[in-house]
């Protein structure tokens, strides 16, 4: 993999250098020695030692983000309220079945993630915006 900016997701594909990541997990780039290494965080914000770049691949988006790009507003804030949510699989339609049965509770949950209180406790969970890609053509 050629080097990337701070921020991008890699996935780890083999370790041939001694480095301490989980292969076949997803971390986030942290740091770039540019001599060929960087530094990445997994999920939990820990960062592990030097990593090459050539024992990686691109992840692209989290699941959460793929998810939370298409929800409305309101049940993403409900979401976030839940620790967890970066490693969620549904299947289609759970959150709305669910959330159909306990309206009151998303409704309570939702008001609560949108005062200043309720932003700070769900802070690390609400998704980073991931800006469009610029076309190569």
């Amino acid at each position: 993999m050629k080097p990337a900016p701070v921020g991008t997701r890699i996935r780890v594909l083999r370790n041939q250098f001694r480095h301490s990541y989980e292969i076949g997990r997803v971390y986030t780039v942290v740091q770039d020695d540019h001599d060929g290494t960087f530094k990445a965080a997994d999920d939990a914000g820990k960062v592990g030692n030097w990593l090459r770049w050539e024992e990686c691949e691109p992840a692209g988006p989290s699941l959460w983000q793929q998810i939370a790009a298409d929800l409305p507003e309101d049940l993403v804030a409900f979401l976030s309220c839940f620790d967890g949510i970066r490693s969620l699989s549904l299947k289609e339609g759970v959150i709305d079945a669910v959330l159909a049965g306990i309206p009151d509770v998303h409704e309570r949950a939702a008001a609560f993630a949108r005062t200043p209180a309720g932003r700070a406790l769900i802070a690390d969970n609400l998704p980073t915006p991931v800006e469009p890609k610029e076309s190569t053509r």
